[in-house]
C-alpha cells in the first residue's frame, strides 16, 4: 500500500493536469509577444532626448530644433504605433 500513494500523486499531478488553456490565456500569450517601446539611444544624446520627450508627451509633434531630437521622437512614435498594432491584432 505504501507504493500506491506515490503512483496516485504522480497520476494526479502529471496526467490529471492537462493543458486546457482558455481563450484569455491565449490572448495574453499573443499580447506578451508584442514589444513595448524602449529607448535604444545613449542618454544625453539628442536622439535620447527626443525619444524621451515623445514618450512623456504622447508624441504627435516631432518638430524640435534638432534633427537628432526629431529622429528620436519619430522613432518613439513608430515603436508605439507598431506596439499598438500588435496589441490590437493579438485579440
Amino acid at each position: 500500500m505504501h507504493l500506491a500513494w506515490p503512483i496516485v500523486i504522480f497520476t494526479i499531478l502529471f496526467v490529471g493536469c492537462g493543458s486546457s488553456k482558455s481563450d484569455d490565456a491565449d490572448d495574453k500569450e499573443r499580447g506578451a509577444s508584442c514589444i513595448e517601446p524602449e529607448n535604444p539611444y545613449t542618454e544625453g544624446s539628442g536622439h535620447f532626448a527626443g525619444y524621451e520627450w515623445a514618450e512623456n508627451h504622447g508624441g504627435g509633434d516631432c518638430n524640435g530644433r534638432s534633427e537628432s531630437f526629431n529622429e528620436g521622437c519619430e522613432d518613439y512614435e513608430q515603436q508605439e504605433a507598431a506596439y499598438q498594432d500588435c496589441i490590437r491584432n493579438a485579440h
